[in-house]
């Protein structure tokens, strides 16, 4: 017997899929340029991790750790909650359901949060265009990393928690966590 999941069932295979989505798109995210700096004739083109080493080396030490931790780390935490929810309810209604419905509230907090590195570059583009002084431009990475930011939310959103209680994929949004 096969059945669909849609956003509407807030299945885990959906979930799923997105998340996987999400996985696929911060390859390109974290090996993509994010932005392209010109300043008085030097460009230089910058992934997220050579950016935040820049920042670093600037001697910009925390905003290096914040943009480390908000644009590589958290992704893969997101990614890695993300799979262990959707393993959890694949796997019966486990011992561990209260732990894994904070974890789920956590991931959906940080989706409200998860577009500021987008919104930054895009200011940073718009702010600095100094004509021959100084420019940023975005580059395909930041694409890639806000189709991954997008997709990760999906996939919490896509996610319904009461599975967890229940044990089910396909819990509807209907039905009371047992």
């Amino acid at each position: 017997m096969s059945h669909s999941v849609s956003f509407t069932t807030k299945g885990s295979s959906a979930a799923a899929a997105l998340a996987l989505a999400a996985a696929v798109m911060l390859i390109p995210a974290n090996l993509l340029p994010v932005l392209t700096t010109s300043t008085s004739g030097d460009t230089r083109d910058d992934t997220i991790f050579s950016g935040a080493v820049q920042l670093w080396r600037h001697g910009l030490g925390a905003i290096a750790i914040i943009v480390f931790a908000a644009s590589i780390v958290i992704p893969f935490l997101k990614l890695a909650g993300l799979a262990w929810l959707i393993f959890g309810v694949r796997n019966g209604p486990p011992r561990i359901a209260r732990r894994l419905t904070r974890i789920y509230a956590a991931l959906d907090f940080i989706g409200r949060w998860s577009m500021l590195d987008v919104f930054l570059a895009a200011f940073l583009t718009g702010l600095v265009q100094f004509g021959q002084l100084s420019s940023v431009q975005a580059r395909s990475g930041i694409v890639a990393f806000a189709a991954a930011v997008v997709l990760t939310i999906l996939a919490t959103q896509a996610f319904d928690p009461r599975a967890l209680w229940s044990g089910r994929t396909d819990a509807s949004p209907t039905s009371p966590p047992a």
